[in-house]
């Protein structure tokens, strides 16, 4: 029933599209569809009032957030949609290159020298056999943010590797608090967020690697650990206290709950730096409790680990009438200017681009520190994968759509892991997995 809702809300999308007159545009026109909600038209705007070049304009139609990028990709199919076009990061975009809906960028690297802006392993996820694409946005990672206040009330310590952590865990538990949050039930495929991290983080990513490149099956017993770990933290109500909220409860509830201090810790991206201190700490919320964060420890050293990846992926359609000006707004949304103007006024996550001097110098210190030590850790080689950004499609679906069975015991962690190395494997045999970053 809810694909069907959203076959029908994708279908009705373009056709409101196709007459608002979204179709491919002409005369240096080009046209980008942006969620009708603040911080898509907060972005939007920016990137019409700072465009710099007054003979290509800029049209943004906003549509229903939900539904959008199945719409545009139909929209594609259909030879009408926007000229710049984005989805769910580089495997899905891979799916549109393979399709012949996207456009080849390598001339457009080489003319606006984006090899040298973007950080390597960032521009090669846009690349199919050789050539770019789409090119990546939202520099992600999931870490631990947690209550400063009732840690240091408590006298907790920020754990350094998995074993303190969990010993951490324990004694949240003892003091009569949820360990942490969220709750994911507006949100099933932020499921992959723990799935990606345990992987990474405990089995390691050098496993990782050579699983996503057809070296290791999924079903190796390191891999088979790591989520046997993951289902104990779920089934002892680490999140939420319990699963029945773990699997019903929302963000806001949850986000609330950390601010007053009854959930401890929240596991979630770098996406909420902006938002804790806005909405659920401080002044603003009615309390006056303090947040920082840490890096997610991991069960092989005492060094920050991150895992690594992108929100989305934008790219040009491959029916553009006007590949150059598509081009010349892709380049200017991808300024290391824009990208920091984005994130100060709309909170977006910056672009992996290769930031030079003080360019997040008007950004909270904690959130400056985030992206220093992510830097640090990238050139450290100390990086692991996100599922959103290195999984193929289909595998993908299976990990995040399969791992609610595995914690209420549906099925067990060997055959949760089989049926993944089974999709991986048809789809690394169709040659539909995203470039991996080597080692």
């Amino acid at each position: 029933m809810l694909r069907r809702r959203l076959a029908v809300l994708s279908l009705l999308l373009l056709i409101t599209a196709l007459f608002a007159g979204a179709s491919m545009a002409q005369d240096n026109n080009v046209t980008i569809w942006a969620a009708d909600d603040d911080t898509g038209t907060c972005w939007s705007d920016m990137l019409v009032e700072t465009f710099p070049r007054e003979d290509i304009t800029i049209e943004v139609v906003l549509q229903p957030s939900t539904g959008l990028i199945d719409a545009q990709r139909t929209a594609l199919q259909g030879g009408a949609g926007p000229d710049i076009t984005y989805s769910h990061g580089p495997s899905f975009m891979l799916e549109l290159a393979n399709a012949g809906l996207l456009l080849s960028l390598d001339h457009y690297s080489d003319e606006y020298n984006w090899d040298d802006r973007f950080a390597p392993w960032a521009l090669d996820l846009g690349r199919v056999e050789g050539s770019l694409y789409s090119l990546s946005e939202e520099l992600e990672t999931v870490i631990l943010y947690y209550n400063k206040t009732v840690f240091e009330e408590n006298g907790w310590s920020i754990p350094k590797t998995y074993d303190e952590f969990v010993a951490l865990g324990e004694a949240i538990v003892d003091a009569g608090l949820v360990v942490m949050g969220p709750a994911f039930g507006e949100c099933a495929p932020c499921y992959e967020w723990a799935v990606s991290v345990f992987l990474s983080h405990h089995a390691g990513p050098e496993l990782v690697y050579e699983a996503l490149t057809g070296q290791r099956p999924w079903t190796d017993p390191a891999f088979v650990e790591a989520m046997t770990e993951l289902k104990r933290v779920v089934q002892d109500g680490w999140f939420m206290g319990g699963m029945d909220l773990f699997f019903a409860d929302t963000f806001d509830s949850a986000h609330a709950l950390f601010g007053v201090g009854e959930i401890a810790m929240s596991f979630e991206g770098t996406w909420m730096l902006d938002n804790y201190q806005r909405d659920f700490f401080g002044e603003a919320a009615g309390n006056t409790n303090e947040w920082d964060w840490f890096a997610f420890p991991t069960t092989f050293s005492d060094e920050a680990h991150f895992i690594i990846g992108v929100g989305s992926s934008w790219g040009i359609s491959s029916a553009t009438q006007n590949p150059d000006a598509a081009a010349a707004v892709l380049d200017h949304y991808y300024s290391t200017g824009f990208q920091a103007q984005s994130h100060a006024a709309c909170g977006n996550a910056p672009a992996p681009l290769i930031y030079e001097g003080d360019v997040f110098a008007e950004a909270d210190p904690r959130e400056a520190r985030l992206y220093q030590e992510f830097g640090q850790a990238s050139a450290a080689g100390n990086v692991g994968y996100t599922s959103w950004s290195f999984w193929p499609a289909r595998t993908n679906v299976w990990l995040w759509e399969q791992i609610v069975r595995v914690y209420d015991d549906q099925i067990s962690v060997e055959d949760y892991l089989a049926g993944m190395q089974k999709e991986f494997e048809e789809e690394f045999a169709e040659g539909l997995i995203p470039p991996i970053p080597a080692r």
